[in-house]
Order: structure tokens, then sequence, then C-alpha cells
């Protein structure tokens, strides 16, 4: 019985080091093809921009081509799930986002795929903050004045649709500062900024990017983002958690990914190559063009960071029971 245990055991030795021989040999060999990063978004997004951003360095890098592949379709989703069933052998990449990633497993139960489960994280690239903003015509200049307002009555807030990360950031914002902000959902940006300075609706509460051109122009009030710092290209609005509410925040992470199980020593690579790129002067210029914060993390902080996050908004959905179809 003994021999048969030593046996046993002398087996999966040999079995998991010749995996691991064998994962570090494909990783020596990696890529010798074309590597495909899809973006489960149409072309011109943040996540689309991005992955073009990162591509002439990662091909650079690694001596084989960097593709985009476009899959949009139900709010990243339909990307991500292609890429859950690719095979995991680093060819298949995919931009990870809040949107699909941390948000939309939460409150829609049609996503099969889980985040911390079916995938592997690779790299944090960058994130996209929101500002909430309030139309002229409120006749509010600051944080303070809206809270006294919107205690006493409903006031009307353009997010980026039922069940984003807007949806929520808002919801946090009405129980952290315990007023009444009703959602209205906008398909993008544009349309809501467009609402916003034509006093259709109060207040807005999107991409900072989308929000702060028509604060510097006088267009809108800015009072608040969601990063934990002030946006360097939208300084003279402060965050959340310097006017006391540290509670409320959410950035618009984006993150390179690909299938669970890929090989570590491919992950690596990546993730090293890929804080190279971010750290590049260039690089770190088009971020700021994008009021687009870095985040420069190894995998085990990431992995970490994301099931934070996971945590984060997949609680705030339960709390107030948010689901979508």
């Amino acid at each position: 019985m003994r021999n048969a245990r030593n046996l046993n055991l002398l087996v999966s030795m040999f079995v998991s080091l010749s995996l691991g021989w064998a994962s570090a040999a494909m990783a020596q060999n990696w890529p010798n093809k074309p590597v495909r990063i899809v973006v489960g978004f149409g072309a011109g997004g943040t996540a689309d921009v991005l992955a073009r951003l990162l591509i002439p360095d990662l091909t650079k890098a690694f001596g084989e081509q960097f593709i985009v592949e476009n899959r949009p379709g139900s709010g990243g989703a339909v990307g991500s799930a292609v890429v859950v069933r690719a095979e995991p052998d680093g060819y298949t990449l995919l931009i990870g986002g809040a949107g699909p990633h941390l948000v939309g497993p939460a409150v829609n139960k049609n996503i099969e795929y889980q985040t911390m489960r079916d995938f592997t994280h690779v790299a944090m690239i960058a994130g996209d903050s929101a500002m909430l903003a309030a139309s002229p015509s409120l006749g509010v200049n600051s944080l303070a004045e809206l809270i006294k307002m919107a205690r006493d009555k409903d006031v009307t807030c353009g997010t980026p649709g039922v069940g984003s990360q807007g949806h929520l950031i808002m919801e946090l914002i009405n129980q952290t500062l315990k007023i009444r902000l009703v959602p209205v959902a906008y398909k993008g940006a544009a349309e809501a900024m467009s609402d916003l300075i034509g006093n259709h609706v109060s207040l807005a509460l999107q991409p900072a990017i989308s929000v702060g051109a028509h604060v510097q122009a006088r267009k809108a009030v800015g009072l608040g983002v969601t990063s934990p710092a002030r946006n360097p290209v939208f300084s003279s609005v402060p965050t959340f958690a310097e006017l006391g509410y540290p509670q409320v925040r959410g950035t618009a992470w984006f993150w390179l990914t690909g299938p669970a199980n890929m090989p570590a020593p491919v992950v690596e690579r990546l993730n090293r190559e890929v804080r190279k790129i971010i750290n590049l002067p260039n690089i770190e210029k088009q971020f700021a063009k994008l009021a687009l914060q870095k985040l420069d993390l190894d995998v085990p902080a990431l992995n970490k960071f994301l099931a934070e996050e996971v945590a984060l908004w997949g609680g705030l959905a339960e709390k107030v029971g948010l689901r979508v179809q």
C-alpha cells in the first residue's frame, strides 16, 4: 500500500514537472505567429484606443504582429465570451473593462462567465474616472449646494445606461450623500452632455474626458470626480474624497486579460512589457490627452485589485437590487 502511494506521488511529481517544462518551453517560443487582441466595443472607444496604443510597442517587443479584432455587442460581453472560449495559448487576448467584467456579471444573469474564474488577468493599462456636473440652470455651484437641494426634491441625472458602472456610482452617491438623484439613461456621453447643456437634464455623471471640456468652457459646473486624486487635466474639480465622501469612488479600468489557464511565463512576459509601455513618455502624453490614469501593477497585485473591484461593484448591485436582462 505504501509503495503504491509512493509510486502515485512520484507519478504526480513527474506530471507536474513535465507540465512545467512544457509551459516554460512554450513561453520561450511564444509568440511565433500573430497575436490578436479582442476589443468588445466598436472602433474609436477608449478600449479600442488603448489597444491600438499598445500594439506598435508590443509588436516591436515580441517580434510578431499584434492585431486588434473588434467584437462589439452586449456592453462588451460578446467579445469577452469569444475570449473565454479561446485556447489559453497566449494568442488570443482581450481588453478587459469595468462594464463587462466588474459590473456586467453582477447585474446581468445572462452573462455566464465570472471575472476571477474564467480569465487570466495579465496587466493593467489605464482608467477613466467619472465626473458629476450640473447644468448652470440648476443654480448650484458646489456639491454642498446640490446636497441641500437634492435632499428636498428629485434631481435628474444623465448616466451611461441602466446597469452601467455610472448608474451604480450614481446609486452610491444617493446612498452616501442621502440625496435623490433620478437616473436618466443615455447610450453615449455626447447625447447626455447635449441634454445637460440644453437644460433637459439637471446633472450628468459621465466620463471625465466627456464632461471636463464642457466644464472648462463654462457650459457645465463640475461638482466632483470619482478618482482618488484630482484629474490633472481638469484640476479645478475636486474629488468626492476631498469633499468628505471617500466612499464615492469609481474608475472605469481597462486591462489586458486572456482565457483562463494561460501559461504563467507568457503572462509574466506580457505583464513586464505592458508596464514598460504605459511608462513610456509618448504613451503617458496620450493618456494625459485622454484624461486617463495609468496603474502600474504586477500580476499578483492586479489580481488582488480586480478581486476587490468585483466585490465592490457586485456588493453594491446586490444592495440596491439592480438587475438587468
